[in-house]
């Protein structure tokens, strides 16, 4: 946001660093600038309501998506319904904040056309082209979407290799207008630069030791099982849904979907290798698993001669109170907005009471929050651009001091570093604390900060000055 408030002013878009004291001046080929102007923008006429309003519009445009695809199913409408409702609960703890929330968006719109295509022949497929031109300057995801159409126009043209003409029409069909999305990605302020600064980011190995969202999901539910082992009801609903479709699938195997089965096995596995793809997967098990629980249960009624799958439809009236209830009560009107981790607002506070200001050595995920709250006060070594900026060492001079790695003390020297803010229980910080050139100024139950002691200066006689104040509050944005 701090980006597309600089854009609105402007009307430029940020083409190199002005944010760091590590990269300064570097090129930054920011592939999320139009989510950064819409999240701007929605926050500068209605504030957090407008941020709430925003990611309302994203979801409600998923999970309609959702529903048109999955109605092309012909699956039993309670399944449908029953689907629909598993895939919003599974999504639900992914739809945050971020430029993904478009990605989720188009990758739903995507697998609808796909399954219309599929299911019922002849769809609508070239607005996806538009559609792709908006997406690349949205988010890098957008690779996803390419994948997910290549994927299926390849198993179109397998099919229609076997003898299915009707395949083979679709697959020319998807290929000319992944093609033609392809080409669509290069509309964009950064033409052929946007595809190589995605490339660097999905091959970044420095990546999934940096950022929680790269880890592989399994690394990531063990790690929160030590943490805190009620966080993993987040991963209850994608598991299900994507257990259910391998019993599904193997309950009602059927080639006739072969393209969206494909793709679903495929993000599945996406998903296991890195978290931050959980939300992917689940939107594109939706539409085969629907279709597939449907044969399913048919097939089982069938065998123990009972009645087809229920197909009454529940009253709207009731279904359009519950939403509106939901929408109430859900908090979309409230102007609160609270953080998904405590954040370090004792240590900020300090520093804005005594007008610190200097080059800032932060938490990764800290960075752009100071950079938000401190204005010019404070450059940053590193903050959430990550490999859009920073050079593969600066990010790996940061992953080996923060994990206290060999070598980590090294980055202490090697930067002009006024100030240390890490969490408090971190490696990083037990490496500043031992190194008697740096003194506390603040600590709490979230965070420490440090200062760099004068380079002649002697060591310490007394403790470093600790600030307690108590357990973490909630916080909220901003």
């Amino acid at each position: 946001m701090l980006t597309g408030q600089t854009t609105l002013r402007t009307g430029h878009i940020p083409r190199f660093d002005t944010y760091s004291y590590s990269a300064v001046g570097a090129p930054w080929h920011n592939h999320e600038w139009l989510s950064q102007v819409a999240l701007a923008f929605f926050y500068a006429h209605l504030g957090v309501f407008g941020l709430k309003l925003l990611k309302l519009i994203c979801s409600s445009v998923l999970i309609i998506a959702l529903a048109v695809g999955i109605s092309a199913t012909g699956a039993a409408a309670r399944v449908q319904r029953l689907t629909l409702i598993l895939s919003a609960v599974a999504i639900s703890t992914q739809m945050q904040f971020r430029p993904q929330l478009f990605t989720f968006m188009m990758i739903a719109v995507v697998m609808m056309a796909l399954a219309t295509e599929v299911y019922r022949g002849r769809a609508i497929l070239w607005p996806l082209i538009p559609m792709f031109t908006l997406w690349a300057n949205f988010h890098g995801g957008y690779i996803v979407g390419l994948g997910a159409m290549g994927i299926a126009a390849a198993v179109m043209f397998v099919q229609g290799w076997l003898g299915d003409a009707e395949r083979m029409s679709s697959a020319r069909r998807v290929a000319i207008v992944t093609l033609g999305c392809a080409a669509a990605t290069l509309i964009n302020p950064f033409g052929v630069g946007l595809w190589t600064g995605v490339a660097h980011s999905v091959g970044d190995p420095l990546i999934r030791q940096v950022i929680a969202d790269w880890v592989p999901l399994y690394k990531m539910i063990l790690s929160n099982w030590r943490d805190s082992p009620k966080t993993l009801i987040q991963y209850l609903g994608p598991m299900l849904m994507f257990g259910g479709f391998v019993v599904a699938v193997a309950m009602a195997p059927d080639t006739e979907d072969a393209p969206l089965l494909a793709i679903a096995t495929i993000f599945i596995g996406a998903a296991f290798y890195a978290a931050r793809n959980v939300a992917v997967g689940v939107i594109a098990v939706a539409i085969p698993l629907a279709r597939h629980a449907s044969l399913a249960m048919n097939r089982r009624a069938t065998k123990v001669d009972a009645q087809p799958v229920d197909d009454r439809e529940p009253p709207a009236a009731l279904m359009a109170i519950c939403a509106i209830a939901l929408f109430l009560v859900g908090g979309t009107l409230s102007n609160n907005l609270k953080t998904w981790k405590p954040m370090p607002v004792g240590a900020l506070a300090f520093m804005q009471q005594n007008k610190l200001h200097g080059n800032l050595l932060p938490q990764f995920e800290w960075g752009s929050w100071i950079l938000w709250h401190m204005g010019d006060a404070f450059k940053v070594y590193i903050d959430p651009r990550g490999e859009l900026v920073y050079t593969d060492k600066q990010e790996g001079d940061y992953a080996r001091f923060f994990y206290g790695m060999e070598g980590a003390e090294q980055l202490l020297d090697a930067y002009p570093h006024d100030y240390v803010l890490m969490g408090v229980d971190t490696k990083g910080a037990d490496l500043v604390r031992k190194n008697w050139h740096w003194q506390v100024m603040y600590q709490d139950e979230t965070a420490v900060l440090f200062k760099r002691l004068p380079l002649h200066s002697e060591p310490p006689r007394y403790g470093a000055v600790s600030v307690s104040v108590g357990k973490p509050a909630d916080t909220y944005f901003p």
